[in-house]
């Protein structure tokens, strides 16, 4: 059985790495389920795998990456198609720089995460541009 959870989790894997292009998905055709806390298609409840473009209505689309369900990897937020945000998720949560934009594009603030949570201004090292 652990052979092959881990064979679905490498193939979900390099489906995702190996795709050139995004799937255009609007939000109303998906779902999240808190009990797993999984991202899945509401038709058929499976999870999404693969880069897709999630619209949310006409004004934005948040380009994100998924294994099983669960968001890895960047991901770009995009406002009347400007950019409005980015940054990276590891297993649902974001991680790392993320970082916002003004509608002109100037960066408007730098948020650092680790785990899903916003690190102190003391816990911050040096991080080149």
């Amino acid at each position: 059985m652990s052979r092959i959870v881990h064979l679905l989790f490498f193939l979900a894997l390099v489906n995702i790495c190996s795709a050139q292009t995004w799937i255009d998905i609007d939000l109303e055709e998906t779902e999240y389920v808190d009990a797993t806390d999984k991202t899945c298609i509401k038709k058929t409840g499976e999870p999404l795998n693969g880069r897709y473009a999630i619209k949310f209505n006409r004004y934005q689309t948040n380009y994100e990456s998924f294994i099983d369900g669960l968001k890895n990897g960047e991901a770009k937020v995009f406002r009347n198609r400007k950019l409005a945000e980015k940054g990276l998720y590891k297993n649902n949560l974001k991680e790392g720089e993320w970082i916002y934009y003004t509608e002109d594009g100037a960066i408007r603030k730098r948020i650092f995460f680790k785990n899903g949570k916003i690190k102190p201004i003391s816990d911050l090292r040096f991080f080149p541009d």
